[in-house]
């Protein structure tokens, strides 16, 4: 499925630049704290769906999945068959250019307007750093997945996180579309399609722009401040596996 569509919004043209450079160079300040943070919570996000039962051999969507990166370094090492659907045309350019075979299949839509109904049956689906992005349309976009999946692994920016809302009335953060949840919110939109929060971990206390030296200070407390009830409120990520199978059995 391939939607083309001339880039128009200030986000659109972000993430069409981004796709030509890389995300990891057009979203990182330095390249220590990117291979930090992504391997990091990649390698979380893969055990949230060994939490809820995604079989290792299963068929998988990265929704939002950018220039591939996610699905060609962590997914693919994993599942049988991944599919990634991006609006930037430039990242699924980038995204094929780096992949050959069966197992990885990128494609270009538009995901607010995108017929899901197409779609086949996945064992997961990942959302990774993307529902922020379309935030009035991922009550739709939540609905729709369900009809494809019971099983959904979402990385989130932390919306109660104080600071990160201040700067996403920035120029920087506004040009991106940025525009995170709170907790409670992101919980609340899966449960009315019918999904239970199995997995919600904090994580994280680098922020995208956070400058190698500073990363190299804190990262030895990282895992303090995760474990620490009170101060994991510092923690810039939030993660979570959304279970609709568990959601009816407790039902049931």
């Amino acid at each position: 499925m391939t939607v083309s569509k001339q880039p128009t919004s200030k986000p659109d043209q972000y993430w069409e630049r981004a796709g030509e450079v890389s995300y990891a160079q057009h979203m990182f300040s330095s390249a220590l704290v990117e291979e930090h943070v992504n391997r990091r919570l990649w390698n979380v996000a893969l055990a949230i769906a060994d939490e809820l039962g995604a079989p290792a051999s299963g068929h998988v969507l990265d929704l939002g999945c950018g220039d591939g990166a996610f699905a060609i370094q962590a997914l693919a090492g994993r599942y049988r068959q991944i599919d990634g659907y991006d609006k930037a045309e430039a990242a699924i350019e980038r995204a094929n250019n780096a992949v050959s075979g069966p197992t990885l299949h990128f494609a270009a839509a538009d995901l607010v307007k995108m017929d899901y109904s197409t779609l086949p049956r996945y064992d997961a689906v990942f959302m990774i750093g993307f529902l922020h992005h379309v935030k009035a349309a991922t009550p739709d976009i939540v609905k729709k997945i369900a009809g494809v999946t019971d099983r959904v692994i979402v990385l989130e920016p932390n919306g109660n996180h104080l600071l990160r809302k201040t700067l996403e009335l920035t120029p920087t953060y506004r040009s991106a579309g940025e525009d995170s949840f709170k907790t409670d919110e992101m919980k609340q939109i899966f449960a009315a399609a019918g999904f239970k929060t199995a997995v919600w971990r904090r994580m994280n206390l680098f922020p995208n722009f956070t400058p190698g030296f500073l990363y190299r200070l804190l990262a030895p407390l990282e895992t303090k401040v995760e474990s620490n009830n009170v101060l994991k409120a510092l923690c810039t990520v939030n993660m979570f596996g959304f279970d609709k199978a568990a959601s009816a059995q407790a039902r049931g």
